[in-house]
């Protein structure tokens, strides 16, 4: 594939705790130094994007693994009392700014571009948001894992947003447009196809006033597994490098077992490492 701008790129997939997936990879490319010109990660691939762009390794698993069973962090308590079973305060302040420092200094000084897959709620289309200062874009992060039925909308600029997987989970051609060659960590083996989802009459009625929104929750199993049949034919060219987990992963979205997220972080490393000459020919580093 040709690649007039130079531009590489990693495309990020969510799936919530699979997410450590996602860290095991990042963290080993961390410590060989490889560097991306730009990130784009969706929901819990969001959030180890801006762990990788801060150049701090193991946190994206750390954080997990910490503060997974702990009430303050995800709770059926926040989700009845707030509205969101990721409690905002403690995941997006208290966490970043005290228990577990994350470094906006160095995310804003580094010359990785990092973009926040979010979908637009009025008009129902992902949108990649630039991460520029995690101080002021905090929001633009939240509203990529704001799961739907579990999390309030988030409003940016005065849009709604929620959950950049609805819209676009996997937004490698997206990236391709804007220039960059795409190395895509997905967190599901191969052969996985997403379902309809089940709970589309109690998406109906919560989010009536927002047809479009509805609409790509219907969507969404279609426009998934197109996409992962573009991804693997583009992949069988080598015009992507796409790096998954070879097993079929146990891991549930908002899993709690601390001993399976630790396997799962460490295939993550492991398959990196296996494959890593084989990466960087691909984005000639």
């Amino acid at each position: 594939m040709e690649n007039p701008s130079g531009k590489v790129g990693l495309v990020l997939e969510g799936g919530g705790m699979r997410g450590v997936y996602t860290a095991g990879v990042l963290d080993f490319l961390q410590s060989e130094n490889f560097t991306v010109d730009g990130v784009v990660g969706v929901s819990a691939g969001a959030v180890q994007a801006v762990n990788f762009v801060s150049k701090q390794p193991k946190r994206g698993f750390r954080v997990t693994a910490e503060y997974i069973n702990d009430k303050r962090y995800m709770s059926l308590r926040s989700l009845l009392f707030s509205g969101d079973i990721f409690n905002k305060k403690f995941c997006y302040e208290t966490i970043p700014n005290e228990l577990d420092p994350f470094d906006y200094e160095t995310f804003a000084a580094s010359p990785t571009r990092c973009f926040a897959t979010v979908t637009n709620v009025l008009t129902g289309e992902a949108e990649n948001l630039e991460l520029r200062d995690l101080n002021e874009d905090m929001d633009k992060l939240r509203a990529s894992g704001s799961l739907p039925l579990v999390s309030n909308l988030v409003n940016i600029d005065s849009v709604p947003h929620l959950d950049g997987g609805i819209a676009d989970s996997i937004p490698f051609k997206s990236f391709e447009r804007a220039g960059y060659k795409c190395i895509v960590v997905l967190t599901r083996a191969k052969g996985y196809r997403k379902k309809p989802n089940p709970l589309m009459p109690i998406i109906r009625i919560k989010y009536r006033k927002y047809p479009r929104f509805i609409q790509a929750c219907e969507n969404r199993y279609l426009q998934y597994n197109r996409t992962l049949e573009e991804l693997e034919k583009a992949e069988a060219n080598g015009e992507v490098f796409v790096i998954r987990p070879e097993k079929t992963v146990e891991v549930k979205r908002l899993e709690r077992d601390v001993s399976k997220l630790s396997l799962l972080y460490e295939e993550g490393i492991a398959e990196t490492k296996a494959r890593f000459e084989e990466l960087k020919k691909f984005a000639n580093r």
